[in-house]
């Protein structure tokens, strides 16, 4: 299984701090097992997760803003992934970046927007879904309620079950508006309708 990250969003909703530092790079405290607190980018806990469940490679979607994040990336270390970069130049909204990776993707992925973390469990039972179920899933911050407008979908009812709905312009799933960005929050399941295996747009 693969990875994705989508990278190249404006910062809009978030442009007081992104101005300066794109949101991949922005600072997170931590703690490490001694307790001691830490802090490193947005990313790094990112690609943490898919090296924990060796969703490798990596694929990154970027735009031609994201310069500062590509010579971090250059700057990290040996890469314990291998990362493949594709270039969002026209930035036409998330679901156009996520249809973009399909270039580089082989397989069935994980796909997470550059400013979602969650608990490795999360991820690894979203995995150990797919795997057992063969389901189309895709974890994210979305609204309780179902934000018909946006191409969000709230879970099925059963985890075994396959969501088939899908909405949103031109079948690509759109950010969000400002005001309802701020309160998004529980996670839900996100697929393209009558989908029976990964995204391929």
């Amino acid at each position: 299984m693969e990875g994705v990250i989508v990278t190249g969003g404006k910062g809009t909703r978030m442009r007081s701090i992104t101005y300066v530092l794109p949101k991949p790079l922005l600072p997170l405290f931590s703690f490490n097992s001694d307790r001691r607190r830490y802090v490193k980018p947005f990313i790094d806990f990112i690609l943490e997760r898919f090296e924990a469940l060796s969703l490798d490679p990596a694929t990154i979607v970027f735009s031609k803003n994201s310069s500062l994040i590509l010579d971090y990336l250059s700057s990290r270390g040996p890469p314990r992934l291998r990362l493949r970069l594709v270039l969002d130049a026209e930035m036409r909204g998330y679901g156009n970046a996520v249809l973009l990776a399909r270039s580089s993707v082989t397989g069935p992925f994980v796909l997470n927007a550059d400013d979602n973390i969650l608990p490795l469990e999360d991820y690894r039972a979203g995995v150990e879904l797919f795997e057992a179920e063969g389901l189309t899933l895709c974890y994210s911050f979305t609204g309780s309620r179902t934000l018909r407008g946006t191409g969000s979908l709230s879970p099925p009812p059963r985890a075994s079950s396959r969501a088939t709905w899908f909405t949103g312009s031109g079948g690509l799933l759109r950010s969000p508006p400002g005001p309802q960005a701020a309160s998004l929050w529980p996670r839900s399941t996100l697929c393209p309708r009558g989908s029976s295996g990964p995204l391929r747009g």
